[in-house]
């Protein structure tokens, strides 16, 4: 199996921070997001890992180089949804089951084990964690703990509590035909929830797997705060 790691992105809701560093190297408690992120998936024992870097990817891809696990980096040479981001892996991933993270969410290392297990007897697996509103990011229906829909920034007021995609998930190479044919949302962007909704459509069994312990989108300065106290608390 080998493990995606989605590091394209601007970082743009961390002012200041991500002016002056790009958003995977951003630290949590002293660490890199993205590094903590390959060492969970070395820990699950993923046979190689891509990067899929995008915003100032000559940074990122300098970094990693730094480390010795296997590590490739694909670039994404317009951002335009994570859809489009995992397109860029293609063709590092041939024909088996891959496990995808986001770089800027920060999870314990077990996380990822968790998962990969979680997909055992079915086509794929969901990292979902409870969130007192999920309308900014992406609510996910789990009926018997199967995910029946994702959807991506809901954006109803007032605020929902429900289940969230955490940025974890591992899935079948089934699953390709429904990411390459996806279409643009409203925000213009190729979205991969929007294909695995589809996948779901056309029979795809997903099991929701529930995020033990914490779990934080490092995406502004409050919440990247938050993640270096708590898992400083860990180390």
């Amino acid at each position: 199996m080998i493990g995606v790691i989605l590091a394209a992105g601007r970082g743009t809701r961390l002012s200041a921070i991500g002016v002056e560093t790009p958003k995977p190297l951003v630290a949590v408690a002293g660490v890199p997001a993205v590094d903590r992120v390959v060492d969970g998936l070395l820990d699950a024992d993923v046979a190689g890992i891509v990067v899929v870097t995008g915003h100032r990817a000559d940074e990122v891809e300098a970094h990693l180089a730094g480390r010795s696990a296997p590590v490739r980096c694909v670039r994404q040479l317009r951002q335009l949804g994570t859809a489009d981001a995992l397109m860029a892996a293609r063709r590092s991933l041939g024909d088996s089951r891959f496990l995808v993270a986001w770089a800027d969410v920060v999870v314990r290392p077990v996380t990822y084990r968790i998962v990969i297990d979680g997909a055992t007897g079915v086509d794929g697996a969901l990292a979902v964690n409870e969130l007192a509103d999920v309308t900014s990011g992406a609510a996910v229906t789990v009926v018997d703990s199967v995910v029946s829909r994702i959807e991506e920034k809901p954006g109803h007021a007032p605020p929902v509590p429900g289940c969230n995609n955490s940025g974890i998930m591992c899935l079948e190479p089934s699953v390709w035909p429904h990411i390459e044919a996806v279409e643009a949302s409203p925000r213009g962007e190729y979205e991969l929830p929007d294909a695995i909704n589809t996948w779901i459509g056309d029979g795809a069994v997903v099991r929701a797997v529930p995020v033990e312990g914490y779990w934080f989108d490092i995406g502004t300065p409050g919440t990247l705060a938050t993640a270096s106290d708590r898992v400083g608390q860990d180390e």
